[in-house]
């Protein structure tokens, strides 16, 4: 039991016993500042206690919000504890060191010192400025410069709020990483150099690895990889961070260490696999309440090749090529169907949905055969398309047959095309830009003179000033419109004149599958867009870097 302690200093004849509740915090933005620190804070109490405070007094108890922000008094536990202590009259004095310890909103330093303090007949004091005793002094909860200095903590947060978010956004733009956990499959460095920079934690980043593997290549949906990875037993992104000794707890907190399909997504998702950062996701909307919002992409600041990739982007952009389409996964398999997501009707462009026929033979032997049928037909109405029903085995062969011939054709086209029409491609591309960047440019020119005579016109009563400001605003949009198109040009004539050449990329892919027999879901994902089924039952197959191809053709043709 704590023993009652007179004060050295003592000058009162009360014998009054003060029950003192000691209130210590220190939140993230005091930073290291040792004056702040909870020791500090401790020590130049007690010595006020012992020196200053005239009159007996019991320490019940020291209540230590450590790391703790203090702009709600909602999320620090001890303050809360330290408030119910007060309300069941085990305490009648709070000591702090300074009012911002106590209260960084303006609306709770007023609702405890002029409301739930004097309910429950209790002393508040503070040892920094402004020194507050409201048993000494009732008057000073009214105070001006207690008020002052309440508006001021309740500023302060949003003002490191604001610097904190300059500093970041500062960071964010030179392609530091700023986030608190890194990114599943890296690891930060260990050094005051390296502590902002990524690099691969190789245990995680076969994981990763595997998963676009899974994905991309085996045909896995996200559900069924994270089904695989469950019973691998391989732990998930937020336990494998616990395991390391961190304190995460991730979307799922309880989770018990398995993955979810959304951890599948996001990883798919995610560019820092392919060595870009990208950071600026979410942003404070209220530091007093601790609120935050998403950020549209487009918003996002991502900066190129800032770290080792775990993956190429040729997999990154297969695997979002597949997030694109749909997938359809035999219930209990870990397999997908070989065409889905490319077939499509050639008539009403609605997919085409698998079904499967079971038959008898007349040697009475029960076999099956897949079809795939228009998904209006079969699933709307009867009139509005016609079935398009075609057998998979046909279509295989069809678009078997059509692979071949385009690889057959790329070949012959790498056999004829030079290196002279190879930069004559590319330097056809930039001549295409400049020149529009021209035109754009001439009209900015023509339509910002004309903006600029409107003045003149009003000042010479040629235009009313209505006319004018109609006007004025009519131009400046136009204005402001053409100035973010020549930005766009600016910005695609960069990355052509820094973009590597095309031309071989596309000939490689092909290249690849020079001597294909036999059709499976990665040539289908390397080489084919989408593939039109006719009502006849003839398709055709749309390639990928159609574009591309033309150009080719075309150069070759001049």
């Amino acid at each position: 039991m704590t023993q009652i302690r007179e004060s050295q200093n003592r000058t009162l004849t009360t014998k009054k016993v003060w029950k003192v509740a000691i209130y210590l915090r220190l939140s993230q933005e005091d930073g290291k500042d040792e004056s702040q620190s909870i020791s500090n804070q401790r020590k130049i109490i007690l010595e006020y206690l012992d020196n200053e405070f005239n009159a007996n007094y019991e320490i019940i108890d020291t209540y230590i919000d450590d790391g703790i922000s203090g702009v709600t008094t909602t999320h620090r536990a001890e303050f809360l504890r330290m408030i119910s202590d007060v309300e069941t009259k085990k305490v009648n004095t709070v000591i702090c060191k300074s009012l911002s310890r106590a209260f960084r909103n303006s609306s709770d330093q007023s609702k405890y010192l002029r409301e739930i303090f004097p309910q429950y007949q209790t002393r508040f004091i503070t040892i920094d400025t402004p020194y507050i005793d409201t048993f000494l002094n009732p008057r000073q909860a009214y105070a001006m410069d207690v008020e002052f200095y309440g508006m001021f903590n309740g500023n302060y947060p949003i003002m490191i709020s604001e610097e904190v978010s300059k500093t970041f956004k500062m960071m964010m733009n030179k392609g530091e990483f700023v986030s608190g956990f890194v990114p599943y499959g890296y690891v930060k460095g260990n050094t005051e150099e390296t502590k902002y920079k990524l690099y691969i934690d190789e245990e995680a980043a076969e994981t990763v690895r595997n998963i676009f593997n899974w994905y991309v290549y085996d045909g896995l949906s996200q559900v069924a990889i994270a089904e695989k990875l469950n019973s691998l037993g391989i732990l998930s992104p937020a336990s494998y961070k616990r395991k390391r000794g961190f304190n995460f707890t991730g979307v799922y907190p309880n989770n018990d260490g398995l993955w979810f399909s959304s951890t599948i997504r996001r990883t798919l998702d995610n560019e820092v696999y392919i060595g870009h950062m990208v950071q600026g996701k979410t942003r404070v909307t209220s530091p007093i309440l601790k609120k935050s919002e998403k950020v549209p992409k487009e918003e996002w600041i991502t900066v190129k090749n800032t770290h080792e990739p775990i993956i190429s982007e040729d997999l990154f952009k297969k695997a979002q090529f597949i997030r694109q389409k749909r997938h359809r996964v035999k219930k209990n398999k870990w397999e997908v169907d070989l065409f889905s997501g490319f077939l499509k009707c050639a008539d009403c462009g609605l997919t085409m949905t698998r079904s499967i026929t079971r038959y008898t033979t007349k040697q009475n032997v029960k076999k099956k055969a897949t079809y795939y049928v228009c998904s209006t037909y079969s699933s709307k109405s009867k009139k509005a398309c016609s079935a398009h029903r075609i057998k998979q085995a046909d279509i295989k062969e069809a678009v078997l047959g059509a692979i071949q011939n385009q690889i057959q054709t790329v070949s012959n086209l790498e056999e004829i095309l030079n290196k002279n029409q190879r930069e004559k491609i590319v330097r056809s591309d930039l001549k295409r830009l400049e020149k529009s960047l021209q035109s754009k440019q001439r009209e900015l020119s023509k339509i910002e003179s004309v903006a600029d005579n409107l003045y003149i016109d009003w000042k010479t009563e040629v235009l009313t000033k209505d006319e004018y400001r109609r006007m004025k605003l009519s131009f400046d949009e136009k204005i402001s419109h053409l100035k973010q198109v020549i930005e766009n040009i600016k910005y695609e004539l960069d990355e052509q004149t820094n973009k590597r050449d095309e031309i071989t990329p596309y000939l490689e892919v092909f290249r690849e599958h020079k001597n294909v027999t036999e059709l499976n879901r990665a040539i289908l994902l390397d080489l084919v867009e989408v593939i039109h089924v006719k009502e006849d039952k003839n398709i055709e197959v749309v390639f990928k870097f159609d574009n591309t191809y033309r150009k080719i053709v075309d150069s070759i043709q001049e």
